[in-house]
């Protein structure tokens, strides 16, 4: 028997720890019932090592609590989160100063959005309760259960393959809600070994850093005479595999294809719904294959 996607949501744990660059801490009351809560967000300065290489990425963590629980008690985490705003930032007290933050238990969460320009922007976004003051080595990193919706070589604008891996995985939230968010895998030998042993609607373990960083593209225009460099930077938001599970599991681990398919659906719906509010015709295509674009 397969996993029940209205019980038993997929693992999911973050774990960052880096220099506070940045934070702010409101409160503020729910529509409709006016439960109050606090939220905050902040950036964390990471110095990484991925697939051999050094990186620094920024990475945004947001922070949520109500004030009160169930029973109409004080809740606990809130204080935790609003503690944050006593913290020492670099955009305070500069970097050297900064505190260190180590966030504990974070998930990982689709953050789906209408920009300014009208167009759906498909992101991703990590939420965290708990953290840390102090930690002695930096870290950005993922363990988290996912449902292979696709899997396909990555190509350049000139459709030409890069020899990256990209993943479409599926991730069950609490109340079998599914996001949807994109993997990449880098290394030639885990890309090999990836396509050798998973398999599209495969439910597998991957592991593996997240990167949030800016890489400048340059590029040169003109037809003729001497051509002039046209830089531009692009930030770069990827959840980069490193490893995972031997295979897909074994079936009472797994998560079965159609109860996939069912809350694809409904986070269809539910996308559709929130660009109708946004007074936009109709959602921008999803890019990936016919496998993904689920009827």
């Amino acid at each position: 028997m397969s996993k029940n996607v209205n019980a038993q949501f997929s693992f999911n744990a973050v774990t960052i720890t880096g220099k506070l660059l940045d934070m702010t801490v409101v409160e503020g009351e729910t529509k409709g019932d006016r439960k109050p809560y606090i939220r905050a967000s902040g950036t964390i300065r990471v110095n990484d090592t991925i697939n051999g290489e050094t990186e620094v990425s920024e990475i945004p963590v947001s922070f949520f609590a109500n004030k009160y629980t169930n029973k109409n008690v004080l809740n606990p985490i809130y204080e935790t989160v609003d503690n944050l705003r006593h913290l020492k930032t670099a955009q305070q007290y500069g970097i050297d100063a900064a505190d260190v933050l180590s966030v504990r238990k974070g998930t990982l969460q689709e953050n789906n959005f209408i920009a300014r320009s009208g167009s759906l922007i498909n992101g991703w976004q990590v939420r965290a309760s708990f953290y840390n003051v102090g930690g002695k080595q930096d870290a950005a990193y993922f363990d988290i259960d996912i449902f292979i919706i696709d899997m396909q070589d990555e190509k350049d604008r000139d459709g030409d393959p890069t020899g990256r891996l990209m993943i479409k995985g599926g991730i069950v939230q609490y109340g079998g809600r599914l996001d949807v968010l994109e993997f990449v895998v880098e290394d030639p030998d885990k890309v090999d070994y990836i396509s050798r042993n998973w398999n599209i609607h495969d439910t597998v373990r991957v592991q593996g850093h997240i990167r949030v960083t800016s890489k400048e593209v340059t590029q040169s225009v003109g037809t003729w005479g001497e051509a002039i460099p046209n830089s531009d930077t692009r930030m770069v938001r990827e959840l980069v595999i490193v490893g995972g599970s031997d295979s897909g599991y074994e079936e009472d681990l797994a998560y079965d294809e159609m109860d996939i398919r069912k809350l694809f659906q409904i986070r269809k719906a539910n996308i559709e719904q929130m660009v109708q509010t946004a007074k936009k015709p109709a959602a921008p295509e999803t890019s990936g294959s016919s496998d993904y674009d689920w009827k």
